[in-house]
């Protein structure tokens, strides 16, 4: 290999592995501050940057031996100083050198434009447009949003929410369900509108809030892990209950504090007639034993997934609305999700703000009729 095109491949290999090492912290930033799990792209930066490193050596691996030798052996005296090199010789190699720049900017281009929106690919919207479509477009990820999202430093948020003070209700510790099979349970489950006038016994509501958001792994002394994924365990989802017609528990407005496993009394009295018409009216209510509410407290997310975090969030709640479906089936008790009621009347009734912590999710419970 002549000499000229070593030297070529030298910076080429040079500029190469400097943007693989980048692209690797890049990645590996991006992949720990958003819990990104086996990122492919960190991995394949890093494995590019393991065979241009490799590359690096066997090309230089001459220079490489003659410098440690240098090292082990005296050096020779050096040699009589050469005459200067006339400054017009250095032209041609300025030249050659200058014919590297193209293939730089080439491979940096595409780095970046892979890494970076291009222009105009953000969308524009108009007055009129559906607003979840604005959403669903605006929190679209791009590598260059992620990284500058994950530099923002911002406190988390206490996990658990507690009210100190309120009269609360111990629930019985959960035992093991009946034995059927999941998939017998996910045939078998249905959506339940007609409601027995039996009360719902405390130990079928404790059964209920566990399997649908309890702590079920305390292995971790640092952090318990709940019945329903969550993303980057920070489980946004906040359970309620409105109480009508449950044994060992008066009626009113509950808050399940899921580390104590309790419920919280936040309202005493009867409310099924405010529950009624927050839920539009929907006659299930009026037969039910109990409306659980599902909240989502936005800033336990936010600090974290940013634009993103709302999207999260409702995932959550889907999760753990298909846990209290099918724990509800498995224990022959009846279920019926409601996504259509009044935000503002919900959380009136259990008495969050609707900004900070907002109701996402409703759900009828009761004995079969």
């Amino acid at each position: 290999m002549s000499g000229v095109l070593r030297k070529r491949l030298s910076v080429l290999l040079n500029i190469a592995l400097l943007l693989m090492v980048a692209a690797t912290f890049m990645s590996g930033f991006v992949g720990a501050a958003l819990d990104l799990n086996r990122f492919a792209y960190h991995k394949y930066a890093a494995y590019a940057a393991i065979l241009l490193a490799l590359a690096h050596v066997v090309l230089h691996w001459r220079a490489l031996v003659g410098q440690v030798r240098r090292w082990l052996v005296p050096s020779p005296p050096p040699p009589p100083a050469r005459k200067p090199v006339p400054a017009a010789a250095t032209g041609p190699i300025l030249s050659r050198r200058a014919m590297l720049l193209p293939p730089f900017f080439l491979v940096a281009g595409g780095v970046v434009s892979r890494w970076l929106p291009l222009p105009g690919s953000r969308p524009t919207f108009e007055e009129g447009d559906d607003l979840g479509q604005v959403y669903q477009q605006w929190s679209k990820p791009t590598y260059a949003g992620l990284l500058s999202k994950s530099l923002r430093v911002a406190p988390q948020p206490p996990l658990y929410k507690a009210y100190p003070g309120l009269p609360s209700v111990a629930l019985p510790p959960p035992v093991a369900l009946p034995d059927r099979s999941v998939a017998e349970t996910i045939e078998r489950r249905r959506s339940v509108r007609e409601y027995g006038s039996r009360p719902l016994r405390l130990d079928e509501l404790s059964q209920l809030l566990h399997f649908t958001a309890g702590i079920t792994d305390r292995r971790d002394p640092t952090w318990a892990f709940r019945a329903a994924p969550s993303s980057g365990a920070l489980y946004p989802i906040e359970l309620y209950a409105t109480v009508f017609n449950v044994e060992g528990a008066e009626p009113g407005v509950y808050h399940y504090q899921v580390e104590k496993h309790a419920l919280e009394q936040l309202k005493a009295g009867t409310f099924r007639q405010q529950a009624f018409n927050a839920a539009l009216a929907q006659e299930m209510v009026l037969h039910a034993s109990l409306v659980l509410v599902f909240t989502g407290m936005f800033s336990r997310v936010q600090w974290k997934y940013v634009d993103r975090s709302y999207r999260y969030m409702l995932l959550e709640a889907g999760h753990m609305g298909e846990n209290a479906y099918l724990t509800a089936g498995a224990m022959g008790i009846g279920a019926c999700g409601m996504g259509a009621f009044f935000d503002d009347d919900v959380n009136q009734l259990i008495g969050v703000d609707g900004k900070d912590e907002s109701a996402v999710y409703l759900m009828a419970v009761g004995p079969l009729a």
